[in-house]
């Protein structure tokens, strides 16, 4: 889905795929053990929130609880995480980031956008066929506990920053230009609402499907509002007859 060579085709429709390299980009280069292990340890953690507060709520869900059923201390789970909301929303930081890196590897995409909207592709793709780091089951149930707890979607707010910072930041270096240019912030602006749009009439199915079906509808969306975009900048604009 990264390879430029096979670009998304705006004629074949919402199902057209892109290819992706073998490696999946720089986030699956291998790390030292010591890196594995912590990575390991704060994935098991947000797994465990993630499931318990999916299931019995945010606010009745404890850091003790949290870590009795990872195997960890409180103190380790709080060494990883500041605040509990913090555990539940690290996908948000994890999808960012893996975004980020499959933009890196759209050296040969001219467009932009397009680049944008291979990279993002590309990991909801990841994203649902089970991926170690990156689970479309885990961004459903994050996205039930956003809608569930105000404390949870007040800080989720912050996290959407923080995921916009590390694509304008691989955007930028890019396109040469800093994350704060022109040019950057017109094509992550543009890229958060075409998302927004095309997502908010599949809501429903994409939080509360099985998550093979949910990352189609989701990746299906995303395509025709990226190709109606695309037919829209094409075509010519009307000038007033004088």
């Amino acid at each position: 889905m990264l390879d430029s060579s096979t670009p998304i085709d705006a004629e074949a429709g919402a199902d057209t795929l892109v290819t992706c390299p073998a490696t999946g980009g720089r986030a699956d280069q291998p790390t030292g053990l010591r890196e594995r292990k912590k990575q390991q340890t704060r994935a098991r953690i947000i797994e465990v929130a993630l499931d318990l507060c999916d299931t019995q709520g945010f606010e009745a869900t404890t850091v003790e609880q949290i870590a009795n059923t990872a195997d960890v201390s409180p103190r380790t789970v709080n060494r990883y995480f500041e605040t509990k909301e913090d555990i539940v929303l690290g996908p948000t930081e994890d999808f960012g980031r893996a975004v980020a890196e499959a933009l890196r590897e759209q050296s040969g995409v001219e467009n932009d956008l397009h680049a944008l909207c291979n990279a993002f592709l590309y990991m909801i793709d990841l994203a649902a066929s089970g991926h170690d780091t990156i689970s479309f089951h885990q961004f459903q149930q994050m996205q039930r506990i956003v809608r569930s707890s105000p404390a949870v979607n007040a800080r989720a707010l912050e996290y959407g920053e923080s995921k916009t910072a590390a694509i304008s930041s691989a955007l930028a270096e890019r396109t040469g230009n800093t994350p704060d240019a022109l040019p950057v912030r017109l094509v992550v602006a543009t890229w958060q609402m075409l998302c927004h749009v095309a997502m908010a009439d599949s809501e429903e199915v994409i939080v509360n499907s099985d998550p093979r079906t949910a990352a189609r509808a989701a990746r299906t969306a995303v395509l025709t509002a990226f190709t109606e975009l695309r037919r829209i900048c094409d075509t010519p604009l009307r000038t007033e007859s004088t």
